[in-house]
């Protein structure tokens, strides 16, 4: 076995290489054989065991077969995070169907894109996102419509705040099955479709779109299990956890450490539809969670909030975070709040399954270094002008991933497959740098690099150093057109309750002047009440340099 440079900081008690035999589902069988009677789902006052949530999952799948679905057939999913979801997902690959998971905050014309180019047959929806699909059905080629309520699963008491709109009376609509229907008139009986664990399609998950249409990544049965089980692996997750799931479960991060992995792990998830302060401490405080995958954003919004020491967060002994990286100021503010508490960052990609990346290791950390390739995984640092030759160790470069959990290409799109995909290694657009024990920093985008006046300039370079001021809530860096230094970063700030009306823009250039080199620091300030964010809740730079260039054509 070769010897990796990152080994000197591996955990003994991880394995450095996994291969799957069975799928995700057959995983998640046996944990069910194991513990049937453990609590799977608590929702707002609902408690699912894994008997009874497996027995509906059996339930779906064969309803499925029952309208006709084929080994292959894609199933649309458009939900918030609930019970639902699981049902369907889990069931979905039971049967043989291919899950292609939309964001819910997709309007009409975004839904018909992905449901188009995934030629989904079958959808799966709430009943308050449905009228925007009702506004393309013409275009689509759905052929079984399942719609579903947020409050079929609810409880009459829960210990959790239940957002309003939660409580809406449920809709109905002609030529759809309503999901509890579906589920009790569906034949009463085990369905496991055969598969071919690295043949047969498992998702086709959509990329956040950061540049041009969204492509759907391809990902295997066999890379759906290599993600699970990585990720329980690296994690040390098993069936003592209670999981706090706000992260939303569509998108890769929230899918797999969300959703896929917890279950596979027999642990408790504690479900929540999206994110409130207020809702995450009382389900942290009364199921007493101790690990929450979770964003910068939820976590910057938690430590700020006043009436936090009202509740007892004590029980958390791991915060995963993904999505963009936090603020250091941030992370020793929580560390101050909950002693023990193990924060480890990590970076992965719809084109990974979110498993194969970079993640710290729980033995160590490195100061400003996101981690380590993970298990049955490898990481280069590759020049950016061919991607060819692998840089020095602390030289910047493209960081380039190769390991079990990948994707084999993108959906109908042989050529950004190829540009993606080069010699089995995937090319992951982000910038970084490897050290010399293998520890990665990531430094940010390939194609949101500034160059001001021969400089290379990173946003999320200049976003860390902003973020020290106190007044700065969130902020996102892009660059503008400038006639002497070609591009100038400008700084998109959201201010902190405390300081909005108490402090100016050229108040914060001042701050910047004195505290960054001056080729990085903003030239530009401009105040926003909101940054636009992702589903998942990751800042998105390319909506602002949208929206910059409209307002100065």
């Amino acid at each position: 076995m070769m010897r990796r440079k990152w080994y000197s900081s591996w955990d003994p008690d991880v394995p450095k290489y996994f291969e799957p035999q069975k799928s995700f589902v057959e995983y998640f069988k046996d944990t069910v054989a194991r513990m049937p009677d453990n609590i799977a789902i608590s929702y707002y006052g609902t408690e699912i065991t894994y008997r009874e949530l497996n027995h509906q999952i059996d339930k779906f799948a064969s309803g499925l077969l029952n309208l006709g679905l084929q080994k292959g057939d894609r199933v649309a999913l458009y939900m918030q995070n609930c019970p639902q979801f699981a049902i369907s997902f889990i069931g979905t690959l039971q049967a043989g169907g291919v899950v292609v998971s939309l964001n819910p905050m997709f309007k009409h014309a975004e839904l018909e894109y992905e449901l188009s180019d995934s030629g989904a047959s079958f959808l799966v929806a709430l009943d308050s996102l449905y009228p925007e699909v009702k506004k393309i059905q013409g275009k689509l080629a759905i052929r079984n419509t399942i719609i579903t309520s947020m409050r079929e699963y609810l409880a009459d008491d829960s210990p959790i705040e239940i957002p309003s709109e939660m409580m809406n009376a449920k809709m109905c609509f002609p030529d759809t099955f309503g999901f509890r229907t579906f589920l009790s008139s569906a034949p009463d009986k085990t369905c496991n479709e055969q598969l071919d664990l690295k043949k047969d399609v498992a998702l086709l998950q959509y990329t956040g779109g950061t540049t041009g249409m969204p492509k759907a990544a391809i990902i295997t049965h066999y890379s759906l299990a290599c993600a699970t089980s990585q990720t329980n692996l690296w994690c040390h997750w098993n069936s003592n956890n209670v999981y706090l799931v706000i992260a939303p479960v569509f998108h890769t991060f929230g899918m797999i450490h969300g959703l896929s992995a917890p279950l596979q792990s027999g642990g408790r998830l504690v479900l929540l539809a999206r994110f409130s302060v207020k809702a995450t401490v009382q389900a942290i405080s009364h199921y007493r969670c101790n690990v929450w995958p979770t964003s910068p954003t939820m976590i910057i919004a938690l430590l700020n909030w006043p009436e936090l020491n009202q509740y007892d967060i004590s029980s958390l002994s791991y915060v995963g975070i993904g999505g963009a990286p936090m603020p250091e100021s941030y992370i020793a503010k929580f560390m101050e709040l909950v002693p023990d508490l193990r924060i480890r960052e990590g970076i992965g990609y719809s084109e990974t399954s979110s498993g194969t990346a970079i993640v710290s290791p729980f033995t160590c950390v490195k100061p400003g270094y996101i981690g380590i390739p993970n298990v049955s995984s490898v990481a280069k640092i590759m020049d950016l002008e061919s991607g060819k030759k692998e840089v020095p160790p602390g030289e910047e470069g493209e960081i380039v991933i190769k390991g079990r959990s990948m994707m084999t290409g993108y959906w109908n799109k042989p050529e950004e497959t190829k540009s993606t995909l080069r010699r089995g290694w995937f090319y992951t657009g982000d910038i970084g740098k490897m050290d010399e024990e293998g520890w990665i920093a990531v430094v940010g985008r390939k194609k949101e690099m500034i160059k001001c006046s021969g400089f290379s300039v990173f946003p999320a370079e200049v976003e860390a150093l902003l973020y020290r001021h106190p007044a700065i809530d969130s902020v996102a860096v892009i660059g503008i057109p400038d006639s002497y230094r070609g591009e100038t970063p400008k700084a998109f700030i959201v201010l902190k309750d405390s300081y909005k009306g108490k402090i100016t823009e050229d108040e914060i250039l001042a701050w910047a002047r004195d505290n960054m080199a001056t080729y990085k620091r903003p030239r530009l300030i401009e105040f926003r009440d909101e940054l636009p964010k992702s589903g998942a809740g990751k800042i998105l730079r390319r909506v602002l340099t949208d929206q910059e260039k409209s307002s100065t054509s």
